[in-house]
């Protein structure tokens, strides 16, 4: 598990901001920081993944740490060739999360029943080609209102 201090200083360093063994300064630290939690916010918005900034799993770490880098460029003033560079990056992380974090729907698919009161057209087939006809006990004379009237 990374924390949070690793992820700011990974931002930092995609960004080309803080370079090997030199730790961030505070007013680096807090403007990474500001972008952390509405990045994570808006990845669980979008359905890509939910994420904590506090405590990120390690096949997270570097794609949100792109995902961050992309936000932060604007502070940092980065544009260019950099800063499409920085943008391809993160779509590749989004997309490698949204792989990563996908969710799968473990119910059983939905059951559909025949609608037995067609109007009109011939009556439905079944797989084999062969007309469907309801069963003998069910009563298709069905009114709207229960059967009352008045």
């Amino acid at each position: 598990m990374k924390t949070r201090e690793d992820l700011i200083a990974r931002v930092l360093k995609n960004l080309g901001v803080l370079a090997a063994g030199q730790s961030p300064s505070d007013e680096d630290r807090a403007e990474v920081d500001d972008l952390i939690d509405p990045v994570c916010a808006k990845l669980l918005d979008d359905g890509v993944a939910k994420l904590n900034g506090d405590e990120i799993d390690d096949a997270a770490y570097l794609p949100l740490a792109r995902i961050v880098g992309e936000q932060a460029m604007t502070p940092y003033g980065i544009s260019g060739q950099k800063a499409a560079e920085i943008k391809a990056d993160a779509e590749q992380a989004r997309t490698d999360l949204k792989l990563a974090y996908r969710v799968y729907d473990a119910r059983p698919p939905m059951r559909l029943e025949q609608f037995w009161g067609r109007r009109g057209g011939s009556a439905p087939i079944n797989s084999r080609g062969r007309p469907i006809t309801p069963p003998e006990d069910i009563d298709l004379d069905v009114t709207v209102d229960g059967g009352r009237r008045g």
